[in-house]
């Protein structure tokens, strides 16, 4: 590792604590490779980070997803999901580990989304996150909620909105579990091209904008590129395509000091519907 991105990883380690919490929720390859905007958009992968998104899901679907922080196994982040569509909604199940042997959390979310009407989208989940310090023997954990929903004016429109953890829930005396909330916009103007800007807002961070644009080759096949304004994040990039029942996105961002994070996001799905509007 090179000198200048060991002395960047530093005040990074010695704040592992507050920098970890962006993985106490899921992420998804589709959703980084364009800045990490995902309140306003309705991949399948989407229900995870707002519920509202849940609504469209109307086929059972698993997947796994993982994400290697700037090519370093100790700030790996793993994930499992779930859809399981049910009338007249559909619920949601995520399970995910961030960490190392010396620190590390995770979190198990249960959500449900569905329609309320034709142009909007509700979404809540309840989720459980554990933090574990295995040298100090010390653990704690939380419990709170979140939730979302979407409106969309047109179908080549949509407003989405999320929060979490609104009730302030902590980790006793290891820290807080920090509170978000935020706003993204999806604008579709043509069939192939999707464009998204995201403004959110947690405990550790000032105001974050992102955005990202994603342009479809053929159906279900599309390039992404994106921007987060985030601090350690930056210029991402990555590309969606299908083999069979399989949805893969592989994503990959650069910070100018700390280097490049790989992600890779696949998911079965039962059909080979695409998210449906009423």
């Amino acid at each position: 590792m090179g000198i200048i991105r060991l002395l960047g990883l530093i005040p990074l380690l010695l704040s592992l604590s507050v920098y970890c919490q962006t993985y106490i929720r899921p992420v998804s390859g589709a959703a980084a490779a364009m800045g990490s905007s995902s309140f306003s958009l309705a991949g399948i992968w989407n229900g995870f980070t707002n519920q509202a998104s849940l609504a469209y899901q109307r086929q059972f679907w698993v997947g796994a997803h993982h994400e290697n922080r700037f090519m370093l196994t100790e700030l790996g982040s793993s994930m499992l999901g779930v859809a399981i569509p049910v009338k007249p909604g559909t619920f949601g199940v995520d399970v995910s580990h961030f960490g190392f042997s010396g620190f590390n959390t995770g979190r198990v979310g249960l959500g449900y989304g569905m329609y309320l009407g034709k142009r909007f989208t509700a979404g809540i989940g309840l989720a459980y996150t554990l933090m574990q310090l295995p040298a100090d023997y010390r653990n704690a954990n939380a419990f709170t909620v979140e939730g979302g929903i979407h409106y969309m004016p047109t179908p080549r429109l949509t407003f989405g909105f999320y929060v979490f953890n609104p009730t302030n829930s902590d980790f006793d005396d290891l820290g807080d579990l920090p509170a978000l909330m935020g706003m993204g916009i999806t604008y579709i103007p043509s069939d192939r091209i999707m464009l998204v800007v995201q403004v959110d807002d947690d405990t550790y961070r000032t105001p974050t904008v992102r955005c990202g644009l994603e342009y479809r080759l053929i159906e279900r096949t599309a390039l992404r590129i994106g921007y987060s304004a985030a601090s350690p994040e930056g210029i991402t990039a990555g590309i969606g395509f299908p083999i069979k029942h399989f949805d893969i996105d592989l994503s990959l961002s650069h910070h100018q000091i700390l280097g490049f994070t790989p992600s890779l996001s696949v998911a079965y799905l039962f059909s080979k519907k695409d998210v449906v509007t009423p």
